[in-house]
Formats: structure tokens, C-alpha cells, sequence
């Protein structure tokens, strides 16, 4: 199990979910991070890159068109987030409202560590959500199309490899998607039918620069996987509830 705090985590999962629904760009990112997620699964995905950077991105802007306008209370809550993730950082005193963006430039490690523990969070409210996956996905799938590859990851085609799922990804994959086919809902549990064979699909296919990347996974049964097509990004908004009507 794993402690969340859930401190106004809600105004930056709408910062990231208006972000992917606008189509903003990943900018000012670790490129050799992207690079290394995108090729081979890792537990820090790309939905964490993307909401570090981004929401760093977004505050800093923030903090440089906006900073003389910067009033106590707002202070307050970031201070109140700081604390709330365990992360140091010296204080803007109320009276040097005019520095607000060379404080966030100063402490630029803290912030950055802010961000990413609330990643996590982020990760946790927006892994469910497919409908936000596919559209997230498409926008990786862009920038992996403008970002230089080592040769030995890509096929002859310039796109990403197949490499295999690690096991940790199908059962993260397994349990969100309630072992059952999101397309016809087929149980793949192996508890009622041991006749069917789940498969894990890319929600935007490799041949279309989708990545290896945990948020691009998601449950299939063998029939549908393979009616599936490799040129276009596919998922459906069907869910379980958590009780009958």
C-alpha cells in the first residue's frame, strides 16, 4: 500500500486533462527519460514525465506573467503543499511578490520533487480513465515521430520495437480493466471460462509510433485483439460500475 495525500491534487489532474484535450505538446522535457520510457516499460511513465514537466511548465509561466500579482493566501497554499508532500523549501516572503519567478527558478529542485510526488496521484486518478489514455497516447505517438532514437530500438520502418510486457504492467493492465475484454467484455479471469486467451494490446499500435509504455496497455481477448487493425488507435468507454442498477 502507498500513502497519498490528495492535497488539491484535483486542479492538476484538470491541469493535465485539459493539457492532453488541447493537444499541448510534451516541451522542456528530459528527452533521454522520454526516450527511455517510450522504448521499454518503466515504472516512471510517461503520464509522470508529462505531468511533472507540464505542470512545471504551466506555474513557471504563471509565476512570470502573474508574479507581482501573487497575494498571501496563495502563498499559503503552496507552502500547505510543500508541507503536505514532505518537500523543503525556503519561503517567498509576502513583500518579495515581485521575485515569485525567481523563487520558483531558485528552488527549481523543489518543485520539480513537488510534481513528481504528485505524479503519482495523478497516475492513480487518470490510469482508469481510457478515453484519456487514447487521446494522451496519440499525442506521445507525435512526439515520438520528432524525437531521435538509438537505432538499435527502432525497426527498419522508424518505429518503436516490440519488446515484451513485464509482468507487473499485465497485472496492473488485469486488475483496471477487471480481467474482462474492453471490447466485448468477455471474462478473462480464467474463472468462469478457461477456454479464453487474454491478449494485451496497445491502444495506439507500435506500427502507428505508440510507445511501451504502461498507460498504452490495455485487455483484449484474443478474438478481438486480432480483428483489431495496426493502423489506428482504438479503445472503448465501457466500464464496470462498482454496483448493479
Amino acid at each position: 500500500m502507498k500513502e497519498f495525500q490528495f492535497h488539491d491534487i484535483y486542479s492538476l489532474v484538470s491541469l493535465i486533462d485539459r493539457s492532453v484535450h488541447y493537444e499541448e505538446q510534451f516541451w522542456n522535457h528530459d528527452e533521454e527519460m522520454f526516450v527511455a520510457a517510450s522504448a521499454k516499460f518503466s515504472r516512471d511513465t510517461l503520464l509522470h514525465l508529462y505531468t511533472v514537466t507540464r505542470a512545471y511548465n504551466h506555474y513557471h509561466r504563471d509565476f512570470r506573467k502573474n508574479g507581482d500579482l501573487i497575494e498571501e493566501d496563495e502563498l499559503e497554499h503552496w507552502m500547505s503543499l510543500f508541507a503536505s508532500y514532505g518537500v523543503k523549501i525556503v519561503p517567498l516572503k509576502i513583500e518579495d511578490e515581485e521575485e515569485a519567478e525567481k523563487w520558483m527558478d531558485d528552488n527549481q529542485d523543489s518543485f520539480l520533487d513537488l510534481f513528481d510526488k504528485m505524479s503519482e496521484e495523478v497516475f492513480h486518478i487518470l490510469f482508469p480513465n481510457r478515453n484519456f489514455l487514447i487521446k494522451f497516447n496519440r499525442l506521445v505517438a507525435e512526439q515520438i515521430q520528432e524525437t531521435k532514437y538509438p537505432t538499435n530500438v527502432l525497426t527498419k520502418k522508424g518505429t518503436i520495437k516490440r519488446v515484451s510486457i513485464p509482468k507487473w504492467v499485465q497485472n496492473a493492465v488485469f486488475h483496471r480493466d477487471k480481467g474482462r475484454c474492453i471490447y466485448c467484455n468477455t471474462d478473462l479471469t480464467g474463472i468462469v471460462n478457461t477456454l479464453t486467451t487474454k491478449n494485451f494490446d496497445h491502444i495506439v499500435p507500435l506500427d502507428m509510433h505508440g510507445a511501451n509504455d504502461p498507460c498504452n496497455i490495455q485487455l483484449a481477448c484474443e478474438k478481438c485483439n486480432k480483428s483489431k487493425s495496426n493502423t489506428e488507435a482504438s479503445t472503448t468507454n465501457k466500464y464496470h460500475p462498482w454496483w448493479p442498477e
